[in-house]
């Protein structure tokens, strides 16, 4: 990050002193008395669209320059944990299949056991189907509490990324106010300066 501002203030000093050169140099051309509107000239209108060019250009630059490494980064995080959790919930799904293929198995043993048991006993027949809803129930509750899991990581993981969105969109806007009232107070006192010197 050390090195993120270095640029940054190398970058803002860089603007803010070509900014005082042009000023510099375009004071000659302000001081003619009778000169003609530069606007209305048709070098006026191709300095203009230069400088909307090079603006642009910029803007354009530093976007694709620190815009698209970092989306990348939240892509592949975002990627590994909608991978993660679909890894988890496929391990989820396989168990409630082996449950409901041992459900089938156990409605086969039910069967098998009530024809025991009409023989032997009812006592035996209940305590069978107790025993089998009893892990049929355990083997839903584990599989439940498996996705409430994997839901609740996945939250939590959204959570911290769009937190960590916020606060450095939050900077990011800070900076920008912060260059603004720099270059306004730094031309307010240029200003000043000029106004001093003239007279």
């Amino acid at each position: 990050m050390k090195t993120v501002a270095g640029r940054c203030s190398l970058g803002r000093a860089a603007v803010l002193s070509a900014g005082v050169a042009l000023f510099a140099f375009s004071l000659p051309a302000l001081a003619q008395e009778s000169s003609p509107d530069v606007a209305s000239m048709p070098i006026g209108t191709v300095f203009r669209w230069l400088n909307f060019l090079l603006v642009f250009g910029a803007l354009a630059y530093l976007i694709a320059k620190f815009g698209a490494p970092y989306f990348r980064v939240r892509a592949r995080a975002i990627g590994k944990a909608i991978e993660e959790a679909n890894q988890t919930r496929a391990v989820v799904e396989r168990e409630l299949r082996e449950a409901a293929e041992k459900l089938a198995r156990v409605e086969t043993e039910i069967e098998q056991e009530r024809r025991a048991a009409e023989r032997d006993s009812a006592a035996d027949r209940e305590r069978i189907r107790a025993l089998t809803k009893s892990d049929i129930e355990k083997i839903s509750q584990a599989a439940r509490a498996e996705i409430a899991a994997a839901e609740r990581a996945g939250s939590q993981e959204l959570r911290a990324i769009a937190a960590k969105l916020a606060t450095d969109r939050a900077a990011a806007l800070i900076r920008e106010q912060m260059n603004a009232a720099a270059e306004a107070a730094l031309f307010s006192s240029f200003v000043g300066e000029l106004a001093r010197a003239a007279s």
